[in-house]
């Protein structure tokens, strides 16, 4: 078991390693691949949970080969169902951020976890072939990577890491379509900075769990 004062090191590193794989070391890129897809998926996983948590029904959901998406869903509180995908992705990422230094023991078990909902999504939420067997393939990985690598708990770490900075950084282009549902309250440029705020105060404070003795 690692103790928490090398995991933090293992944390940094990991920042580094994704910003070389994104911008700095050429077809490294690819690499990550993978993980975009995940976050698209968590994108549209949250907006479809909340609908089946204020009575919605989700009719399917899509993730295509170039992280474009959809959730189709119909009835229910459309604000908490179009804004929480932004919260609730960060939020995730955080929760495996702080399962990797506190609950190392469970890390095995989330990426299972993860895979049996993105199988559940691809037969529940069926809408078109190609979508269910990409999410399928991430399944697919997912479970292989916990079922025989040996650093479960460093990939899921790195999966938390990578959902937290990526959805930090696109702050400013995920957003746009979803907040412009609320642009009769404030203009979407507004409530982008609004939800950067809040995903960045929430990551602040789950580093700040973490660093307590």
């Amino acid at each position: 078991m690692i103790k928490k004062k090398n995991k933090i090191v293992v944390l940094l590193i990991l920042i580094i390693i994704y910003f070389l794989l994104k911008y700095y070391i050429p077809y490294w890129w690819y690499i990550i691949y993978p993980i975009n897809l995940l976050v698209t998926f968590l994108h549209e996983f949250w907006h479809a949970f909340f609908a089946l948590i204020t009575w919605w029904s989700v009719l399917w959901l899509v993730v295509n080969s170039d992280w474009s998406w959809v959730t189709t869903t119909s009835w229910g509180i459309s604000d908490l169902v179009v804004s929480w995908w932004y919260l609730g992705s960060a939020l995730f990422g955080n929760i495996l951020l702080y399962i990797w230094i506190k609950k190392q023991k469970y890390s095995e078990k989330i990426l299972y976890f993860l895979s049996l909902l993105m199988v559940f999504v691809s037969i529940f939420w069926f809408n078109w072939i190609a979508s269910s067997l990409i999410i399928l393939a991430l399944a697919s990985w997912i479970f292989i990577l916990a079922r025989y690598s040996k650093y479960d708990s460093l990939i899921l770490q790195f999966l938390g890491v990578s959902s937290i900075l990526f959805i930090i950084e696109d702050f400013n282009v995920w957003p746009s379509s979803d907040l412009a549902h609320f642009s009769g309250i404030l203009p979407v440029s507004v409530w982008m900075i609004v939800w950067l705020i809040i995903v960045v105060l929430i990551s602040l404070y789950n580093l700040k769990l973490i660093l307590k003795k």
